[in-house]
């Protein structure tokens, strides 16, 4: 699947991606609303709070908005391994659920995929948002 870039300007690396990272995970959340992957990568990438993540996937496309040699504030780790060396995938339409979602969950499996290939990274090493810090997400997987 083509993940289509639209990424932070490097003016807020300081604030979203500060560190260069080496991935040796995957991080799989659910956004909790019902945006487009396009519409969540463009809040994240526009405000200046310091949450961010890698890749926001729906049921049509997957959208980058943070460099993947770059580090994101998505698993509330703090500089552990979910925020420093993960890849934070976002599944969108969990609110409603619904086809949709399940598309996008679809879709999201294999940009995973993809991803633990281009990085060799073993399923072992693909997490959940709550494996990390416990929070209850990806609220739809569990």
């Amino acid at each position: 699947m083509e993940i289509r870039k639209k990424l932070v300007d490097p003016s807020k690396y300081g604030t979203k991606c500060p560190y260069t990272m080496n991935p040796e995970f995957i991080t799989v959340h659910n956004t909790y609303n019902d945006a487009t992957a396009e519409n969540e990568v463009a809040y994240m990438i526009r405000n200046d709070n310091q949450v961010s993540f890698h890749i926001a996937v729906d049921d049509k496309e997957a959208v980058q908005g943070i460099p993947l040699e770059r580090n994101a504030w998505h698993t509330g780790d703090g500089n552990g391994n979910g925020n420093r060396k993960s890849i934070g995938v976002e599944i969108c339409y969990s609110l409603s659920g619904g086809d949709r979602y399940y598309k996008a969950e679809d879709n999201a499996a294999i940009v995973v995929a993809q991803l633990m290939k281009q990085y060799n990274i073993p399923i072992s090493k693909v997490r959940t948002h709550q494996s990390w810090s416990g929070k209850y997400c990806p609220h739809r997987m569990l």
